[in-house]
């Protein structure tokens, strides 16, 4: 349903702030389009000979960029810019990582990106078969709208999965947790608001059951690609 719709037709679920939140956080995801990546990356392969296209260094520059550019989501979030310049490191030291790669992987399967076969083999030799499997049944589980998916990246921006508390080293631990769990808070509770105004509750229920599925299924293979390095 387009924006305005769900506004008229539930406004009582969703406030005048949960909606300027909401346009904040696609403007902060749109001022660095992944798409425009995908689409200069396919531009330029097409346009060399068959041989030289999808080459291993190539790919890798590709998935970093995604990477490297989701620092953008973060540096243009509110609540992101609020906390402490402590806590920002350690946020993003801990988390980008998870932005950009699950960005990638949404992005991949809106584009189709994998039903190319020379690209895909060329990934299967980078990551090996295994990840590379896992990889593409997260994909799969990416079928959310855009707006939703947003939601998920703000949550894993202020996600404390990957963060360990440090008894002996107090220059490794967040300042501020009260206020990070008060930001997930934020964006988890949104997120279930959103879901609620654009299906139904039943259907959001199976919504958000499928991003704990799906969060649950990237983290691990996260941790096996740990392991694996």
């Amino acid at each position: 349903l387009p924006t305005s719709n769900l506004l008229q037709s539930n406004q009582s679920i969703l406030s005048i702030d949960d909606w300027n939140l909401l346009s904040n956080l696609t403007r902060c995801y749109d001022e660095y389009n992944e798409f425009s990546i995908i689409q200069h990356f396919l531009c330029e392969q097409n346009n060399l000979p068959p041989k030289m296209r999808y080459k291993l260094s190539r790919i890798n520059e590709l998935f970093l960029s995604f990477i490297n550019r989701s620092q953008y989501f973060y540096e243009n979030n509110t609540h992101f810019i609020s906390l402490c310049s402590h806590d920002r490191y350690i946020l993003l030291h801990n988390t980008m990582k998870y932005v950009g790669s699950l960005s990638a992987c949404f992005i991949t399967r809106h584009t189709g990106l994998l039903d190319n076969l020379a690209f895909y083999k060329s990934i299967e030799i980078i990551y090996g078969s295994n990840t590379l499997n896992n990889s593409y049944r997260i994909i799969n589980q990416l079928n959310f709208d855009s707006t939703f998916f947003k939601l998920i990246l703000a949550l894993l921006m202020f996600s404390t999965f990957d963060y360990t508390y440090y008894k002996n080293n107090a220059s490794l631990n967040l300042l501020d947790m009260k206020s990070i769990l008060r930001i997930q808070n934020i964006y988890a509770e949104l997120a279930w608001r959103y879901l609620i105004c654009k299906y139904n509750y039943g259907q959001a229920v199976i919504n958000f059951s499928n991003l704990i599925r799906c969060l649950f299924s990237f983290f691990c293979l996260n941790i096996f690609s740990k392991h694996r390095i």
